[in-house]
């Protein structure tokens, strides 16, 4: 199967290098690129595209809000963003519009190649360097400075590592040994009690709310 991209920078030569690094795969077609988001949301009606590379900052509407549109409009199509921009505030807003993936542009060929693939199988993506630093930047808060923590059971919580980590729930089952049946109802059941729709919404919010730390002291 195919794996069709769409590549939106308002970069032509970042624009045109990616397409040469992705399409070295037999399975990648770059379907159509675009310069801003306006120019995007005219492509993905067009070329429906499975994955799309979202530069952050761009004339017109920004990324995160044109992730944000087309989550609502055509939540088939994967977003990830592709920037040079590591701070939290960026990095947390995108995942809140929707975005399955956040790597930086240093990211080598090699890389990318395997977050496209994560991507498509309904994993999500953030850059490790990028996870600590996200984390980083709460560890001075406390539990005290905003809502109680989500009551989870032990196995939630392991699941919970999990879609921390990007992981399918094929791969989480095996990990635990657990049918997939029983890890997508976990997961169904984290959305509910952490007030979430999404992994990577899931994954911010355990990194911020240090669940993940509770989970590995029991």
């Amino acid at each position: 199967m195919t794996t069709r991209i769409l590549i939106v920078d308002d970069q032509l030569i970042v624009r045109e290098g990616l397409k040469q690094i992705l399409e070295l795969e037999p399975d990648f077609k770059v379907v159509g690129s675009a310069q801003d988001g306006f120019e995007c949301l005219e492509c993905v009606k067009e070329k429906r595209p499975d994955i799309i590379f979202m530069d952050l900052k761009m004339p017109g509407i920004n990324g995160i809000e044109t992730t944000r549109l087309i989550c609502q409009d055509h939540p088939e199509a994967k977003v990830i963003m592709l920037t040079v921009y590591d701070e939290k505030e960026s990095i947390t807003q995108a995942i809140q519009a929707g975005a399955k993936g956040y790597v930086l542009k240093s990211a080598e060929r090699s890389e990318l190649i395997n977050i496209i693939r994560k991507v498509s199988r309904d994993c999500t993506f953030l850059d490790p360097a990028l996870t600590t630093k996200v984390f980083d930047c709460i560890k001075g808060g406390t539990a005290a400075d905003g809502p109680a923590k989500p009551m989870l059971t032990k196995r939630e919580l392991q699941v919970l590592q999990g879609l921390v980590e990007g992981l399918s729930d094929r791969e989480i089952s095996n990990c635990l040994h657990i049918s997939e049946h029983t890890a997508r109802t976990h997961v169904k059941n984290l959305y509910r009690k952490m007030g979430v729709s999404t992994r990577s919404q899931a994954a911010v919010k355990a990194i911020k709310e240090r669940l993940i730390d509770d989970s590995r002291q029991k």
